[in-house]
């Protein structure tokens, strides 16, 4: 099937790329290396700038881009833990071949990584128009996270109650984080589930990802549905050419709570993770493969946790430069249901009928991608993709009327056109089919077709304003549908290489899941009753930002951003413990947002802080939203010497004033400190950490009692080149 996709393209091809074809050709080559240690550097990214031709280097740091039509270009090279570098002027004539070498110098601070998923394709941090986060592969493995939403609590503006994500207030509380506001991507391909719009933090092995990529503020005009708060984009490693093998383990134990009273056990509580990877190369085709298993007994009773997850990724190159992806991620867990504690005397213990819940998940996440370069000017894109999610109880899990698999079937068609020098377009059209069944929301069968376009117009070399829309047609079998019309502009200026403007605006929505439309069911004492008139939710943003990059290894960052918000949905409770989703609230949301990072005494000592303060406010109640704190910050400190690097981490948000189950219960503000030592050796790094070191007692969530003291200890390890 894959391999008639050039075929299908054909018609295309000539219709945007004919004229093209007529010029010779020549071609960049050359190797990228360490400046310091002269090593080959593998894996570095290199793009042409003002084109859609890139490559990345092989295992001796060598790179090739063809297909070239004559004129002078910039090559830009950018790998995590290095600088970028840029070479200027780089002049390719028909028929020749142009060889460069590309110095790069080690870094400890990411100051213009290349990023994608704020406009869909490859470019520096630096010209993007909205707020964006990069955390890398090394920051995951510095704070020795167990799950993907561990390695994200450091970002300024991102909060999180249990599962639940919240990017600059868009999300509060939900259970199974049902109704996410926030998109998760894997490669650009949205993984949430069917049924519930909810996010699988774990469908992805620590092992298999590069780096993570947050987009703060609506992204709708690009990726549709779900992405009205933000995007959280998993960009997965691709395949080393050589044998590869790493591993990563992770084995901790928790502490006894803070005051004697709350004991409840004298069982050894612990978790334990064993992370496992290999990759190389065999002729055409790339592979990886990766095997993670995480065991818990959790710091609560009934709070254990069971997880097996396995991923694959092929990579098939063929002699045209084009490139055939097919990537594969199976997860099951099992893990105890608390639901809230017994009373405020027994806070880590649950109610006598809570004792024997279980929540069960199955998802399988499947999808292909081919990428064709047609031209210096012109990229094609398609994909094809799958998720199937199955959620379940101890008393559902081996009846599967009750609960179906929810099922996604997506997929997708994106053209990157160069027009000219000043117009990079880019636009496509993505289709998705979803299935889901319970005997608790009914059978519901429905698809949305989405075609997107932007532009990014740079009127000037410093200036560029970018334009894009996108249209959703969505429509549930036996319903009404509904079209949605998402339109953004942002606007980029660099008034010198150190400092960045960026300015953006933009639509967002949510359509409302079957979940929340149709759910009815009784659980520890709550009534859950549907809504099948609920509407969709939709939003507006505004975003300012200045980036300043000042001595070399610093940089500040500084946020102004409100979000309005028309019918959003919550759930709403009333004094008899019935709930119902509703599209009560009229909400605002602005605030303020800071980041500063430095590194000093030859990048021995570092530093890095940033606060975010701002006003959740429901409109129509006249009151703040529930489960949004006013002011959150992270204080960062890190010493390093030789092998050896001690960081220490505080963080503090502050009491949450609104909440909708029992509003009457006390409430404190969260205050966690964290200490983490590495030490490297060879191909070795062996990490002790202390989580929560204060063993400071906290409930965001009511009658949910956050994690106690632990402390663990990691060891990481890669075999090959």
């Amino acid at each position: 099937m894959f391999y008639r996709v050039p075929k299908i393209l054909v018609p295309v091809m000539v219709l945007f790329a004919a004229h093209l074809f007529s010029q010779g050709r020549g071609t960049i080559t050359g190797i990228v290396i360490d400046k310091k240690t002269e090593r080959p550097l593998i894996g570095a990214n290199v793009l042409v700038i003002n084109t859609v031709l890139g490559a990345s280097t092989d295992d001796n740091g060598n790179f090739v881009i063809s297909n070239i039509p004559p004129g002078r270009y910039t090559i830009a090279v950018s790998m995590i833990g290095y600088r970028t570098e840029r070479i200027d002027t780089i002049l390719v004539r028909s028929g020749e071949e142009k060889r460069v070498r590309v110095l790069m110098e080690e870094s400890v601070i990411m100051l213009d990584p290349v990023v994608i998923t704020s406009s869909k394709y490859l470019h520096a941090l630096g010209s993007s128009h909205q707020s964006v986060e990069v955390v890398g592969k090394l920051d995951i493995i510095g704070r020795q996270s167990r799950t993907v939403e561990g390695s994200l609590l450091g970002i300024s503006g991102i909060h999180f109650n249990e599962e639940n994500i919240s990017i600059r207030g868009s999300s509060g509380f939900s259970v199974y984080n049902v109704g996410s506001r926030v998109l998760l991507l894997v490669d650009g391909v949205a993984v949430l589930t069917s049924d519930m719009a909810a996010i699988n933090w774990n469908c992805v092995p620590l092992l298999d990802i590069e780096r993570i990529e947050v987009v703060k503020g609506a992204g709708s005009a690009l990726y549709g549905s779900s992405a009205m708060g933000g995007t959280v984009n998993i960009i997965t490693r691709r395949p080393t050419k050589s044998g590869t093998l790493r591993l990563r383990t992770v084995a901790g134990v928790y502490d006894r709570p803070h005051y004697k009273e709350w004991y409840w056990t004298d069982r050894l509580l612990y978790y334990q993770q064993l992370d496992i990877g290999y990759s190389r190369s065999m002729g055409p085709v790339d592979f990886r493969t990766s095997l993670s298993r995480h065991v818990s007994t959790g710091y609560m009773e009934n709070n254990q946790e069971d997880m097996w997850n396995v991923s694959g990724k092929l990579v098939f190159r063929f002699p045209d430069h084009s490139t055939l992806d097919l990537y594969a991620a199976w997860m099951k867990c099992t893990r105890g249901g608390f639901i809230q504690w017994i009373n405020q005397n027994s806070p880590f213990e649950v109610p006598p009928f809570n004792k024997n819940d279980e929540i069960h998940f199955n998802t399988l996440n499947l999808y292909a991608q081919y990428r064709m370069v047609v031209s210096s000017k012109l990229g094609l894109r398609f994909r094809i993709s799958s998720i199937l999610s199955q959620i379940g109880n101890q008393l559902t899990v081996y009846d599967p009327g009750v609960f179906r698999p929810g099922e996604g079937y997506g997929g997708e068609l994106q053209a990157d056109w160069m027009v000219g020098s000043s117009h990079f377009l880019i636009s496509g059209c993505e289709f998705r089919w979803d299935i889901s069944g319970s005997e608790y929301f009914g059978n519901h069968r429905g698809y949305t077709v989405s075609p997107y376009l932007q532009d990014e117009w740079s009127i000037l070399p410093n200036l560029k304003i970018s334009l894009g829309m996108r249209l959703d047609h969505h429509l549930l079998i036996g319903e009404e549908a509904n079209s949605r019309l998402s339109p953004k502009i942002g606007i980029n200026y660099r008034p010198s290489s150190g400092t960045t403007v960026r300015v953006s605006s933009g639509s967002g929505f949510r359509a409302a899941t079957v979940f929340e439309k149709y759910i009815r069911a009784d659980y520890s004492g709550f009534n859950i009753i549907p809504n099948p008139d609920l509407k969709p939710e939709y939003s507006w943003f505004f975003d300012f930002g200045l980036r300043q990059i000042f001595m070399k290894n610093s940089h500040i960052e500084f946020s102004l951003f409100q979000s309005d918000y028309w019918n959003m949905i919550e759930p709403v409770i009333n004094f008899l413990g019935t709930i119902q989703f509703q599209n009560h609230v009229r909400a605002r949301i602005r605030g303020v947002e800071c980041e500063i990072e430095s590194w000093l005494w030859k990048e021995r000592i570092g530093f890095k802080a940033d606060f975010t303060w701002m006003d959740p406010e429901d409109l129509y109640h006249k009151k703040t939203l529930p489960y949004r704190p006013k002011f959150s910050c992270n204080l960062q400190w890190t010493v390093k010497s030789g092998p050896i690097s001690l960081q220490t981490e505080y963080r503090y948000i502050s009491r949450i004033e609104e909440v909708q189950i029992h509003p009457l219960d006390p409430r404190v503000p969260v205050k966690l400190l964290f200490f983490r030592l590495r030490y490297l050796w060879k191909n070795l790094t062996l990490q002790l950490v202390i989580n929560n070191a204060l063993n400071y007692h906290s409930a965001q969530i009511e009658r949910r009692m956050g994690e106690v003291r632990n402390i663990s200890f990691g060891l990481i390890a890669g075999f090959g080149k």
